[in-house]
């Protein structure tokens, strides 16, 4: 029986790429014209989004949805659906908006606020209500002395006729009194409208203004041509919340001004998670002192648990009993993932109730190259270590460690680059998800506006103006190759690092891109485990015993926590168990001191405090690289997946300037042999001996079996080549015609070029398209194994010799086979497309650099002389 990925070579594999088709009430022939494009892509399922359709869920909608149905059903694709009218999901369609909604569903917050007394004073009275906020209702109060201190005072709430809480009668002491009054409210000020998460009646609203009506109208397709529903960048909304210094978000719990999500049942879970007299003890909300850490940490736990029960897991339920996936991404950037504001508070929770995990990249969140320190947008600034080293092992660790998701992560890319970005970029993107996890993929976006659209390009059709497009499918053919290779297996992650969430919430702790990065840049792969897989047996089925941690089936000789003040008493018990167990513990600069959940210390004898720049070296030394390389290779990724008996290790380059040259082994000692495939090209198979070769960009997947070899009869021997000797340099001359992007695909007047240079700031300034170049050569000899290099190339090339095309390549290595060559002259054209960004401006060129155009070389041939 043939190797699975032979199999795949030869064009067995699943669709793994659903990317969004904005939906705006476009002419049906436009529509039949872009599912026909996607469909020719290598595609074979598609997001429907309203951005916004004019007709949203009334008729001209679900016409165009039969319409999109009928057609989809004609070419192959399946379909899913973007969950309400407008990103970001909890709009719910605007079922609540408007003065004349029931009240118990609209989203509430708890805010607080002062009044100080000058005491003593008998029978101080301080009057509840707001007249700005007629909606605001009281909830409790505490008194605190001048310097802070509770006060225990006797605050009698005093009702008007109808129950309502209306004064606030107490005795003021001698000195400066603070009362600190507790009250709801229905007014933040940022998306009012919206679902409260924290409500399960709140959250229904969604299910009962988009959910149901589509299953009303469309239900006879749902688990056929409808295969679920897509939830996008939904979070507790309290506020919109800024950007701090650090590149994360104001919202997190401890800011004095912060308004919190807030409902009954958050209420009541609160009251018995306290006790008694819990209002007293609110002001640890919003404060980030030690003496707070509790109910900081008891709040967001019960916060968090609530919006993965009321919204996600609702919604999930919902979809599997209608036959149906749910899928979808919280915002995760700017630490939104452990926070409030437009984040969802713990990225675990977040998800659980998906069918796939899933995380998002936009406006040039991951740039090639830079993997440290804030990268500018036009809003703002990115922190590069978290997108680079921990958002996407996010997702796939929640992927491997929730058995519903069955591995499966989602990750929505390429959106908002701007048009700069084209497929050598988003082939770069591609593998960096794809070595972490990543194994679904929603492209963003197809847009049917008129071209050109401002919103969020770049768009991959772009009605024919995308000169790159005739090449997007090669990318969605590798992909699809890839993650087909990349599923239905198991990772080798042997750590786990501990998710601080929790400890945040509490007090200091480091995020976990920290750690992430050091590990990943010695080829150590990990997941994140949450705190809770050691608090809900419900959920996690954990084990410790003979050196393992096993979380749900995942398996770690390693556990690594994050520098924090504080840990959990779970978190506690459980690393006591595995440091007894042989399980190799690492606190990384501290070791946690309190818990956060209960009071006394967190009694981790025994553990001393590793510093953050060692844990790459203890843990390497413990034998837990994927692959171990001769010299340090920062910028190696590499990924070791059990599939069907295969094993298949994906090695990636992610610098986009500096070559790979090492030899890579296996964590035992012996070499890594096998098969190394070309997954994007097409290319032979070809043997590999543990000598790995990686040019920017570039990428291989080497599959093994468990012996560390394997056999194959489509594997070629490399050897021959081994020995190709540098021929000619090819120096032109070169004549070079502009077919404009846009065009009818003509050719204007080919114009001389003496050197290889950047055509847009010589000969073809402001110009976007592609640039055919052709020349001559001449060889003395017959050659064997003849290979093209082109150099530097910006950044699709079609290289064609002597009137037969050698293919395509979207990204480096530009290298062509091109087989045994005859003495005498040959004829040489070479295609170049560059990006849209030299023709068309958008925001993004505010920070983005523009690329050059063309090639820049050197061209050059390789080969062996033919013995004569």
């Amino acid at each position: 029986m043939a190797a699975y990925f032979e199999q795949v070579l030869g064009g067995t594999y699943d669709n793994h790429v659903l990317p969004f088709l904005w939906l705006k009430g476009e002419a049906r022939e436009t529509i039949t014209e872009y599912l026909e494009q996607i469909a020719g892509a290598d595609i074979r399922e598609v997001c429907l989004e309203s951005r916004t359709h004019p007709d949203f869920y009334r008729n001209g909608w679900w016409s165009d949805l039969r319409f999109i149905i009928d057609e989809c059903k004609r070419l192959g694709l399946k379909i899913w659906l973007l969950d309400d009218a407008h990103f970001p999901t909890g709009y719910a369609n605007g079922a609540l908006a408007g003065d004349d909604v029931d009240p118990a569903l609209k989203k509430t917050v708890l805010k607080h606020r002062a009044v100080t007394v000058v005491g003593p004073q008998p029978s101080t009275t301080i009057k509840l209500g707001n007249l700005m906020d007629p909606a605001e209702r009281y909830v409790g109060a505490a008194a605190f002395d001048a310097a802070g201190a509770p006060l225990d005072l006797a605050l009698v709430v005093e009702h008007d006729d109808d129950g309502t809480p209306a004064r606030l009668r107490f005795d003021a002491p001698a000195g400066n009194t603070a009362i600190e009054l507790y009250v709801t409210s229905q007014k933040t000020g940022f998306r009012d409208e919206y679902i409260n998460m924290v409500d399960a009646a709140s959250c229904r609203v969604l299910i009962d203004a988009v959910y149901e009506p589509t299953f009303e109208h469309l239900g006879d397709e749902f688990g056929k041509t409808i295969l679920g529903f897509f939830t996008d960048e939904p979070g507790f909304m309290n506020e919109k919340g800024t950007t701090l210094d650090d590149a994360s978000t104001s919202s997190f719990i401890g800011r004095g001004d912060l308004a919190l999500p807030w409902s009954d049942e958050l209420a009541r879970r609160l009251h018995d998670a306290l006790g008694e007299g819990w209002p007293t003890k609110l002001h640890g909300l919003w404060t980030r002192e030690a003496d707070g850490a509790q109910v900081r940490h008891a709040y967001m736990d019960l916060a968090t648990q609530l919006y993965r029960a009321c919204f996600d897991e609702q919604i999930g339920d919902w979809c599997r009993a209608h036959g149906v996936m749910h899928i979808g991404h919280v915002i995760e950037d700017k630490s939104c993932h452990t926070r409030l504001g437009q984040g969802a508070g713990h990225y675990f929770r977040a998800v659980a109730g998906q069918d796939m995990a899933g995380v998002d990249v936009v406006i040039n969140q991951l740039v090639p190259g830079v993997d440290r320190g804030h990268y500018s947008y036009f809003h703002g600034a990115w922190n590069m270590e978290f997108f680079t080293y921990a958002l996407a092992k996010l997702g796939s660790s929640a992927a491997r460690l929730d058995p519903k998701k069955q591995g499966r992560c989602m990750a929505e890319v390429f959106g908002a680059f701007g048009w700069h970005e084209g497929l050598r970029e988003m082939k770069w993107i591609a593998d960096h998800m794809l070595v972490r996890g990543i194994n679904w993929f929603t492209p963003h976006a197809f847009s049917m506006a008129p071209f050109p659209d401002w919103d969020c390009p770049p768009h991959f059709y772009a009605h024919g103006n995308n000169p790159q497009w005739p090449h997007f499918g090669q990318l969605m053919r590798y992909m699809n190759r890839t993650a087909t290779l990349l599923s239905g297996g198991n990772a080798a992650r042997p750590v786990a690092i501990l998710y601080h969430a929790d400890a945040e919430w509490a007090g200091n702790a480091m995020p976990i891109e920290r750690v992430a990065a050091e590990l990943t840049r010695a080829q150590i792969d990990f997941d994140f485990v949450p705190a809770e897989a050691f608090e809900d047996e419900g959920r996690y089925e954990v084990s410790i015993a003979d050196g393992t941690l096993a979380v749900n089936g995942c398996r770690y000789q390693a556990f690594v926590m994050t520098r924090a003040s504080f840990t959990g008493a779970a978190t506690a018990e459980a690393a006591r168990r595995m440091m007894a167990a042989g399980v190799m513990v690492l606190a990384v600069d501290e070791v946690p001191s309190a818990l956060y959940d209960a009071d006394g210390a967190a009694e981790l004898d025994g553990l001393t405090a590793t510093p953050l720049a060692g844990v790459a070296d203890v843990l390497a030394a413990a034998g837990l690289q994927t692959v171990v390389t001769d010299t340090p290779q920062p910028w190696l990724r590499a990924l070791r997946y059990e599939r069907a008996g295969e094993t298949y290790v994906m090695l990636v380059n992610e610098h986009p300037r500096e070559g790979i040259r090492c030899t890579v082994a296996l964590a035992r000692g012996e070499r890594l042999r096998g098969t190394r495939l070309d997954l994007l090209n097409g290319t032979e198979p070809v043997a590999f001996d543990g000598v790995l070769e990686l040019e920017p960009f570039e990428s291989c997947v080497v599959a093994l079996e468990a012996n560390g070899e394997v056999e194959s009869d489509s594997c070629t021997d490399t050897s021959a080549g081994a020995d190709s000797a540098l021929i000619l340099n090819i120096d032109g001359p070169w004549t070079v015609a502009l077919s404009p992007a846009g065009g009818d695909g003509a050719f204007g007047e080919p114009q001389k070029l003496e050197h290889l240079c950047d055509l847009t700031a010589e000969q073809f300034a402001g110009t976007c398209g592609t640039y055919r170049y052709r020349t001559s050569f001449e060889l003395a000899d017959d050659l064997a194994d003849a290979t093209i290099d082109l150099g530097d190339v910006y950044e699709v090339a079609t290289l064609t010799l002597d009137g037969h095309s050698l293919g395509t390549r979207i990204c480096p290595p530009y290298r062509f086979a091109a087989g045994p060559l005859a003495a005498g002259t040959h004829e040489l054209t070479i295609d170049a497309i560059n990006t849209l960004d030299h023709a068309i401006p958008d925001i993004f060129a505010l920070t983005e650099p523009v690329a050059p155009s063309g090639i820049l070389g050197p061209v050059t041939l390789r080969g062996q002389n033919l013995p004569k």
